[in-house]
């Protein structure tokens, strides 16, 4: 294909100019039709339709307010004051009892103790000379309480053992300057 040059010209400059004549025999009217209807009346939406009429002749006039329509009764009768007068009886239908952990073996719980984490820390703590305050110490208390009930149910004093282990500490215990010495 051969390559045409733009010019900025194109075409002829203007339309031409057509007698009114020639203008008039161009031009051929529509035959005049009815308006289609594009939508409802104005004004449809405050003006009542005949759907509605035929559906308040069926009910009689409707009630524009919601809720209930039965009537209530303002004075109270005989039958609610007889309810009314007898004494309200407020007594539980279900006892209601603290929930209790499940009980294991008191061997097992001192091992749990003496393997608590938590506890481990704090006792560090303790040992360190540090002061324990609020939930901490509220922790520690309970927990190290509750080790020595478990060592004495158990049988397990530390004290005992010890002493029952190495008979020699007994005698390095005793001051014998006393006795010897008189002091």
């Amino acid at each position: 294909m051969t390559r045409i040059k733009k010019t900025r010209t194109s075409g002829p400059l203007g339309t031409r100019h057509r007698p009114a004549e020639e203008a008039r025999q161009d031009r051929t009217r529509a035959p005049e039709t009815k308006k289609k209807g594009a939508g409802l009346k104005s004004g449809s939406r405050h003006s009542p339709s005949a759907e509605d009429k035929q559906k308040q002749s069926g009910k009689g006039s409707k009630d524009p307010r919601h809720g209930s329509k039965k009537p209530i009764a303002l004075v109270v009768t005989e039958a609610e004051q007889k309810l009314m007068a007898q004494p309200k009886q407020f007594k539980p239908v279900v006892q209601l009892s603290k929930a209790k952990e499940p009980e294991m073996p008191p061997e097992q719980e001192l091992a749990l103790l003496e393997n608590d984490e938590k506890l481990l820390e704090l006792l560090d703590l303790v040992d360190k000379g540090e002061i324990l305050t609020g939930k901490d110490a509220k922790y520690f208390n309970a927990k190290t309480a509750r080790h020595a009930e478990l060592v004495a149910l158990l049988g397990l004093d530390q004290d005992d053992e010890e002493e029952d282990q190495d008979p020699l500490a007994k005698l390095e215990r005793t001051d014998w300057r006393k006795e010897f010495l008189g002091e």
